[in-house]
């Protein structure tokens, strides 16, 4: 029996030491009289004999971070006779200053009378365990914190967790949802998704960003942003999947908000560029509306607005534009006065009218019996169109079939629409009486020119009958010097007669067919005689330069050319003109040595009575390149000029060989 206890105590003694739980004994004043190296590797020391008491660490500490004295240590509690101290967690400090958290487990060691000897006391080391708790209580918190769903399921899409941002959006508390497939928060005709979604995660792949829809427990359908990770077990295995689920209705609200702001702010430009562009007040009012109606999502749109006619009678016109089908302006018929729109906007900016059936004369002018498929209307908001110095001169009625999109319109965005077509027609009025004051102005020309041609005519015969007699040196310079003017003055009067034909449309055009160096050779012949200080050449005249166009108007282009051409360079004494040609069409270059034109004069020159800086003491109204221009784009050709100051410039421009039947 001895021999057997002798075996126990060394085995007992073998799993004491080679234990890896940290193991000590102590005796009944609290001296460590053995321990493991376990015990060794947590203290971080080897406790000498009657060093240490009841703990081999460093210091011991409450779990709540406060020193605990030796003798209110577990093992010291046994021998005050509290043995229920098993599993008590503590800190403790090792030797190098770190501090592990550990639950000890003290035991009494009794003789074989029962008489208390000692205590034994084991030691786990709970650290990692702590530590992961910690971080799963952090975890747990976040996830419960977060405003986003945040919920995970198996492979099979059963649910297994459910935070509060989950019950937020989707409207499930955490016991109804917890064990449900995840297909409960999928419409039905999104369901495939979940197949699709399972499949990427069992394959390890992660679902980034995807917007899609779910269903709350109301039944409500929302937009969300799903991001779905694999979740894998200790061994790498994919297990289920953890979804983040974020409520994205304020943000494709937002969304929307800002796509509608940018097509208002769209439709206005486009809006102010159809003003801008066009003339045609029908056609701009029609654009408005048609724009406007759409924008403000109205089922129907009327622009009524004052014209006048080609006798000079003011008359109510419409414009009208509908969702669904168009209409056209003709087939709308209403008698309305001025007095019903007066009355509607009496100190109003704007009105609605949340039911017209209560307000007949509104009613009515949403009636279109030749449309009978049209919605009827039920609410409507009138919009005033009101001058610069706040005159009513029109009105626009937006009719719809729906409350809330009634409700929604806006009504800054309508009146900055109703502020453009103000200024439209303000425009087309201003333009009536400018088209007026510039008929009575072509009017006056012409009757002018007439008048003035006919005592020209006789002046210039009674010269001429002077000129065949005999008269001395003196006063047949002076003779020549008054036929020159009174050929200016013919040459101007002629111009100005040919601006109001151009205005008015009436300018005149002969084709024939002639050869067009012919043409140039016979004008430079006139030069030659009239003209004393330019020598004027004539380059590459042998080809083929037939050409249909009015000879007459041709030559006075070529005058003009070479007449500019001597005027605006007068320190110089040649020009040179050249001819060219091609299957399409036949060109003509006249080039000076002149002062030459600056980048902005080139843009410049060819417009109506432009004389060039510093030229005005020279003769001329500025119209002879402004006619020129007109007589060659009639012609369908192009005219320019290339030039630089100081180094001269030339003068070009180009013909097509044949003129099209319809000539204008």
């Amino acid at each position: 029996m001895k021999e057997l206890n002798a075996v126990d105590d060394s085995i007992f003694k073998e799993l004491f030491l080679a234990s890896p739980i940290a193991s000590y004994i102590c005796n009944r004043t609290g001296d460590i009289i053995a321990f493991n190296e376990a015990a060794v590797s947590l203290w971080g020391q080897r406790p000498e004999p009657g060093d240490a008491k009841w703990s081999g660490a460093a210091a011991v500490y409450y779990p709540d971070g406060r020193p605990m004295r030796p003798e209110e240590s577990p093992m010291a509690a046994l021998f005050d006779g509290k043995e229920d101290v098993c599993q008590v967690e503590l800190v403790i400090e090792r030797a190098d200053g770190t501090k592990r958290n550990v639950l000890v487990c003290p035991r009494p060691i009794r003789s074989s009378t029962g008489q208390l000897v000692g205590a034994h006391n084991t030691l786990v080391d709970i650290t990692v365990y702590k530590q992961f708790e910690e971080r799963q209580t952090i975890l747990s918190e976040i996830v419960q914190s977060s405003n986003d769903a945040i919920v995970s399921k198996n492979l099979n899409g059963i649910i297994i967790s459910w935070n509060n941002g989950a019950q937020r959006i989707f409207g499930y508390s955490e016991s109804e949802i917890i064990g449900k497939s995840i297909e409960t928060l999928i419409p039905n005709h999104l369901k495939s998704e979940e197949k699709i979604i399972l499949q990427e995660i069992s394959e390890g792949r992660k679902v980034d960003h995807y917007q899609t829809i779910r269903v709350t427990k109301s039944g409500k359908e929302i937009p969300v942003s799903l991001t779905i990770s694999p979740m894998r077990n200790k061994q790498g295995q994919i297990i289920g999947a953890s979804k983040i689920a974020r409520d994205i209705s304020d943000q494709i609200q937002r969304e929307q908000t800002i796509q509608f702001h940018e097509q208002q702010l769209e439709t206005l430009h486009a809006i102010g560029r159809v003003i801008s562009e066009k003339l045609d007040t029908p056609s701009i009012i029609q654009t408005v509306i048609n724009s406007t109606t759409h924008l403000v999502a109205a089922d129907l749109g009327l622009c009524f607005y004052r014209v006048t006619d080609e006798e000079g009678r003011s008359k109510l016109s419409v414009s009208i534009a509908a969702s669904e089908i168009a209409i056209h302006p003709d087939e709308y018929s209403v008698d309305l006065e001025d007095s019903l729109i007066h009355a509607v906007f009496s100190g109003e900016d704007s009105v609605r009218f949340d039911d017209v059936c209560k307000v007949p004369h509104i009613l009515s002018l949403f009636d279109l019996p030749k449309y009978p498929d049209l919605p009827r209307i039920q609410h409507c908001l009138a919009i005033p169109i009101r001058s610069v110095d706040k005159l009513l001169i029109g009105a626009m009625f937006f009719g719809y079939t729906r409350f809330d999109l009634f409700n929604a319109a806006d009504e800054d965005m309508m009146r900055s629409i109703a502020s453009l077509v103000a200024v439209t027609l303000d425009n087309a009025w201003l333009l009536e009486e400018v088209n007026t004051l510039n008929l009575k102005k072509n009017e006056f020309i012409a009757l002018a020119s007439h008048e003035l041609k006919t005592p020209l005519t006789t002046t210039k015969g009674y010269l001429q009958i002077l000129e065949r007699s005999e008269i001395d040196q003196v006063g047949r310079r002076f003779l020549t010097k008054a036929l020159k003017q009174l050929e200016r003055i013919n040459a101007l009067i002629s111009e100005l007669l040919d601006i109001s034909k151009i205005e008015a449309g009436k300018l005149s055009f002969h084709l024939e067919t002639f050869d067009l160096s012919e043409m140039v050779l016979d004008v430079v012949e006139t030069f030659h005689f009239s003209n004393q200080t330019h020598t004027i050449f004539v380059n590459n005249t042998r080809g083929d330069y037939v050409v249909e166009a009015d000879r007459q108007r041709m030559e006075q282009v070529m005058i003009n050319l070479i007449t500019n051409a001597i005027k605006y360079s007068p320190d110089a004494n040649n020009v040179r003109i050249t001819l060219e040609s091609s299957p399409q069409e036949v060109s003509v270059h006249v080039m000076d040595e002149g002062m030459g034109l600056g980048h902005d004069q080139q843009e410049k020159v060819f417009t109506r009575f432009y004389q060039v800086e510093g030229t005005s003491k020279m003769a001329g109204l500025g119209l002879g390149l402004y006619l020129s221009k007109e007589i060659i784009d009639r012609h369908g050709g192009h005219i320019g000029v290339n030039s630089r100051l100081g180094k001269g410039s030339t003068f070009y421009f180009s013909i097509p060989r044949r003129q099209p039947s319809k000539f204008l």
